[in-house]
């Protein structure tokens, strides 16, 4: 069992370096400017999330798209994060972070900038894809340059917590910022605002941040990455088609079934396998393998609620996207809050104690939110959505901690892919699995009562998953190191 975090950074073989900070011209206004570097990338990413939301009764009604066709806009860029944030991590380590993280945030700005030249839902999702491989080349960099720059442990909880507060802020701006641009310019104009925000980033990055030796050394797992990329495409391809044409029909089920089978496949493949994509002996760590399924957990939570109440807002409330944004400013201001907060106290207080009470406070949301009518007023909504963020906050940077602090500094990357591949495959299943409880287009007089009927059965099972994911918590991961 796990006890205490691992001290970094960890002792290194001669001849190879981490990643470190810039030397010269004094490291006083270096590292708060290489820590902006990272946490412009953080806060990219956060705010294409949310953007995309807010947008998405706009896309639908330009490009036509069903609610299936929606849910795979957004999750496209999900699974597309989720499939190969493990091969990063790993590439990112063997190669250097920084020249990882460069590479992530140019094709990242590229998948934005076609994005925004999308004239039908298919190319939508393939421009969506294709910003999912840019940020899962970047995310796993961010964390692990983070590790190995700010070395000291009460440096390094602080700077993870802004890290993460970044995330928040980003997402506490994007559905205003959103709702403006769409307004003013449409929806095209959500994408093209990565495109300076891409390009600060990557001149922070290069002026900052030195470039990383390998640290460890070894081949990609090239049949694990292609099992994993099968296995994830075909549930989700199942969860969604199954909510188009029911689960009983043959199409979901021959997907589920290939799903299946593609999913035993990698899992007996990266057992047997020297160098795995996914090490399955970590998980033998109490500790690193509950940390990854509350990962799972507030992927779930965090991404269905936003899919689902982006929709509620425009198309049962009437409100515009405008108003749409603004309303999840409580949910989306308490984690930016929350976040740095919890940051500069985890290394007193534990990884437990923060995680357990934030994820009952997410299920507290969830149930909160049940009042919520096809025609209740957002006094319904606002409280239950402080619980969500203020949970959502208390939870992700202790276990973020915790799963660093279960590997050597050398795997650092490998660690937070797993991680945030465990967040994003909870949205991805999220949005499938729980979208499907949905009306599949907008022309029934009954849509209303039929989505806040669908909406009411996805916060059920939001509250179950993550009072499961607290009482897993309270009994595997470690207290007050």
């Amino acid at each position: 069992m796990l006890h205490a975090a691992t001290p970094w950074p960890a002792p290194r073989p001669p001849g190879r370096a981490a990643t470190t900070v810039a030397s010269g011209g004094g490291p006083g206004w270096r590292k708060p400017l290489a820590l902006a570097a990272l946490c412009l990338g953080q806060f990219m990413l956060q705010l294409d999330t949310t953007i995309v939301n807010v947008a998405l009764p706009s896309i639908s009604r330009s490009l036509h798209a069903s609610t299936s066709g929606l849910q795979w806009v957004v999750d496209g860029y999900i699974l597309a994060l989720a499939s190969l944030l493990l091969s990063s991590g790993r590439i990112g380590d063997r190669s250097g972070h920084k020249r990882v993280y460069l590479v992530g945030l140019g094709v990242f700005a590229l998948g934005s900038g076609l994005c925004a030249l999308a004239t039908s839902t298919d190319e939508l999702v393939c421009f969506r894809a294709l910003q999912g491989v840019g940020a899962a080349i970047e995310l796993p960099a961010t964390l692990a340059l983070l590790t190995v720059a700010f070395p000291e442990a009460r440096e390094r909880a602080q700077a993870v917590g802004i890290w993460a507060g970044s995330g928040g802020l980003s997402l506490v701006l994007g559905p205003v910022l959103g709702g403006l641009l769409i307004r003013a310019f449409g929806w095209r104009a959500i994408f093209l605002v990565n495109l300076p925000v891409a390009l600060l980033a990557a001149l922070l990055t290069v002026t900052t941040i030195r470039d990383a030796h390998r640290s460890t050394r070894g081949r990609l797992d090239l049949p694990g990455q292609a099992l994993g990329v099968a296995t994830l495409s075909l549930l989700t391809a199942a969860a969604i088609e199954g909510g188009r044409h029911g689960f009983s029909a043959t199409l979901p089920v021959t997907l589920l079934a290939a799903g299946a089978g593609a999913l035993i496949t990698f899992l007996w493949i990266e057992h047997v396998r020297p160098e795995p994509m996914l090490p399955l002996s970590y998980f033998r760590k109490p500790a690193y393998a509950t940390a990854n399924v509350a990962g799972l957990v507030m992927g779930f939570v965090m991404f269905s609620v936003l899919f689902i109440f982006a929709l509620y807002f425009q198309n049962v409330s009437g409100d515009s996207a405008f108003q749409g944004g603004l309303s999840f400013v409580p949910l989306c201001g308490a984690f930016a809050i929350t976040g740095p907060l919890i940051g500069r106290r985890v290394h007193r207080v534990g990884h437990r104690t923060p995680m357990v009470a934030g994820l009952a406070l997410i299920a507290l949301g969830a149930l909160l939110l049940l009042r919520v009518s096809a025609h209740g007023g957002y006094n319904q909504v606002w409280p239950a959505f402080l619980s969500i963020g203020v949970g959502y906050g208390l939870t992700s940077t202790p276990m973020a901690a915790a799963v660093l602090g279960a590997v050597p500094a050398a795997r650092a990357g490998m660690a937070s892919a797993t991680n945030n591949t465990a967040r994003q495959i909870g949205g991805v299943f999220g949005i499938a699995i729980l979208g499907s409880l949905l009306p599949a287009t907008t022309n029934s007089p009954a849509y209303a009562q039929h989505f806040t009927a669908g909406l009411h059965h996805a916060l059920i099972a939001i509250a179950i998953s993550a009072l499961l994911a607290a009482v897993l918590t309270a009994t595997r991961i470690p207290g007050k190191p």
